[in-house]
């Protein structure tokens, strides 16, 4: 008995320590897994929230790609087109040459390519815009150039702008153009630009747009280039301007500005320019005292080149002095100014001083009014 007494106390004595560790040692372990556990459930959470998000993205990136590559094909296609413009052509032919038709992609359309392919058939379209309005009309604006000169060509005229462009060929020059003389335009057609290499015509293209500057070109009614070194421009159908070789072209153009600007001018007669200091005026029916004298010489010699009999030449000088009239046609009188002297002494006020120049033709030259000076290069 007492054996199993001391027994019993021993394992008793032992239980509660074996207990203990085993409650000491129980819980650390489930514990310390739950936590591992845990840590790597929110990894494997975050991972999939991360490659979810991923693929969301993705996916929307592809759908809109699709979107924007795939909408134009299917909308916006072509239903009306329409043409603006103040131009003589019709909106159907230019519809019709543009080949545009009702169901084009609106967007797949080659703006340059039609643009070029209307200009070539129409020379008088200038610039040629295409511009889309949304979802489906097209609008096609177009600007139309202006005849500006016209130039003679094989028994016809063709019709410039002012960038040289060939517009159109016609019979007589048009009412609202300035006709040019004296250059050849034979090897040009419909549709060509006037070249550098065509100095003639360049030279009234730049003079041209120099009178544009000033607003003078509407006045123009014809450029005389036959002689580069003796341009002659008739001028709003009342003056006849001398340009000589435009070695000075603009100052020429302000100094005629000037000129035209000053109430005393008389209303019709020539301007003469070539003077780059100074401007003579003559009457339009101003009579050259230099060629009329050779003529009468060439008239009174025979034409075998013997020498005119000298009782003929008696009679005829008789004939000046007895006969006025057929004086006045064997030698035309210098016709009679109405002006005063710039010699003749003190001016009274309000007056001007002038004087006849003789230099092979009578020019009416003003010495101090400030028009026919020129203005400062």
């Amino acid at each position: 008995m007492a054996k199993r007494t001391d027994r019993r106390r021993r394992a008793a004595s032992r239980a509660p320590s074996d207990g203990r560790r085993r409650t000491n040692r129980a819980p650390a372990q489930p514990a310390r897994r739950t936590s591992r556990n845990s840590q790597q459930a929110r990894q494997q959470r975050l991972r999939r929230r991360r490659r979810n998000r991923l693929v969301f993205r993705v996916v929307c990136g592809l759908l809109v790609c699709a979107a924007i590559v795939f909408a134009p094909t299917v909308f916006f296609r072509v239903s009306h087109v329409t043409v603006t413009g103040d131009i003589r052509y019709t909106a159907d032919e230019l519809i019709r040459t543009s080949g545009v038709q009702e169901g084009d992609n609106m967007f797949f359309l080659d703006s340059d390519h039609i643009a070029q392919a209307l200009q070539a058939k129409y020379p008088y379209l200038d610039t040629v815009e295409l511009h889309r309005r949304l979802p489906s009309t097209l609008q096609i604006e177009v600007t139309e150039r202006t005849s500006a000169l016209s130039v003679e060509a094989d028994g016809a005229y063709l019709l410039l702008d002012m960038a040289g462009k060939v517009l159109e060929e016609v019979e007589l020059p048009e009412a609202n153009t300035a006709e040019i003389l004296g250059a050849e335009a034979e090897e040009l057609s419909v549709g060509d630009v006037v070249a550098d290499e065509d100095n003639k015509l360049r030279t009234v293209l730049d003079l041209m747009n120099r009178m544009t500057q000033y607003e003078m070109n509407e006045e123009v009614d014809s450029v005389d280039i036959d002689k580069a070194y003796d341009v002659r421009m008739r001028f709003d159908g009342r003056y006849t301007i001398l340009l000589g070789d435009l070695s000075e072209m603009e100052h020429k153009i302000q100094f005629l500005q000037a000129i035209l600007k000053e109430p005393s001018l008389p209303e019709t007669g020539i301007i003469d320019l070539t003077d780059d200091e100074r401007a003579h005026y003559r009457p339009e029916d101003t009579v050259n005292a230099v060629e009329p004298e050779a003529e009468s010489e060439s008239q009174a010699e025979p034409a075998d080149g013997t020498e005119p009999d000298a009782a003929d030449s008696g009679d005829a000088a008789d004939g000046e002095q007895t006969d006025g009239a057929t004086g006045a046609d064997a030698q035309p009188e210098t016709p009679e100014a109405d002006v005063q002297d710039d010699t003749s002494g003190e001016l009274e006020p309000g007056e001007t001083a002038s004087r006849v120049v003789l230099s092979g033709k009578n020019l009416l030259s003003c010495s101090q009014k400030s028009i026919f000076h020129a203005p400062p290069l």
